[in-house]
């Protein structure tokens, strides 16, 4: 691949480029099954790629890259999940290693790009320690999306869950200390008695009830799994044998109702 120059950007540590690369992936899946897949990038950056494959992979695991064809090779941490399409899921993957050449494009030098860093006060979900942090690229794409990260922790010496802490903070003490609860909603929610399918039609869909619906998104019940974060296609409504409109949505709130039923509340992608 010919040589080419990526401009600095002034809002990222590295300058992402849209730009389809052939790499050899080696790791286990969210299953625990080993594979060795070849995938191709749908951007690249100094600091990481964003990938497509139809495998799911768990935010913080390690991944072996090799570049197909000029055999150079790296180490990828999975940031996390940004979406997902017909072809597969999308990854955000941080190279921790990377050579000058192994995406063969000539990015500006790092010391150009560190003022423009991004840097936002995040707080750990589970002992709320708080620190100031510096996102790469990679890291931004992902937050942008999901609103959180997955890092380790220093306080609790464990990957966790980060998000950021809320400027507002003061102002819904003061709801909560009036026995008021703060109104987080973005979407006005409308109760709605119709059927959605979770996943593409098949032997493998899940027809669920639903709750409510929104512009932003959907709430229903269903008697499988699914795992906050985790990205599916959900028609709403849904009739079966009929031209049904799927969109990408997030898992973004469980709660068990039963022995045998979950209330899921999902989240359309908006990017």
């Amino acid at each position: 691949m010919q040589a080419q120059t990526a401009t600095a950007s002034t809002t990222r540590k590295g300058d992402r480029i849209s730009i389809s690369v052939s790499v050899q992936i080696s790791s286990t899946d969210a299953t625990g099954e080993h594979f060795s897949d070849i995938v191709h990038t749908v951007n690249v950056s100094r600091n990481g790629c964003r990938l497509l494959l139809k495998r799911s992979l768990m935010p913080g695991q390690k991944i072996h890259l090799q570049r197909t064809g000029t055999g150079e090779e790296a180490v990828g941490r999975v940031v996390g999940q940004t979406g997902i399409c017909a072809e597969g899921n999308l990854y955000g993957v941080e190279v921790l290693n990377p050579g000058d050449n192994f995406w063969g494009i000539r990015f500006p030098k790092q010391k150009d790009l560190e003022e423009g860093s991004v840097r936002v006060l995040l707080k750990c979900t589970a002992c709320q320690h708080c620190e100031e942090v510096a996102l790469t690229e990679v890291d931004l794409s992902v937050f942008q999306i999901t609103h959180h990260l997955t890092r380790k922790c220093p306080a609790c010496s464990a990957n966790t869950v980060w998000e950021t802490v809320p400027h507002k903070a003061d102002a819904e003490n003061e709801l909560l200390a009036a026995g008021k609860k703060p109104n987080r909603r973005r979407h006005a929610r409308i109760s709605m008695k119709t059927v959605a399918c979770v996943g593409q039609p098949g032997p493998h869909a899940d027809v669920v009830d639903v709750v409510n619906v929104s512009r932003g998104g959907v709430c229903f019940q269903s008697s499988r799994t699914y795992a906050v974060d985790t990205w599916v296609q959900v028609a709403v409504p849904y009739t079966p044998g009929a031209a049904n409109i799927f969109v990408a949505g997030r898992i973004v709130r469980s709660r068990k109702m039963g022995s045998a039923l979950f209330e899921y509340g999902v989240e359309y992608a908006t990017t």
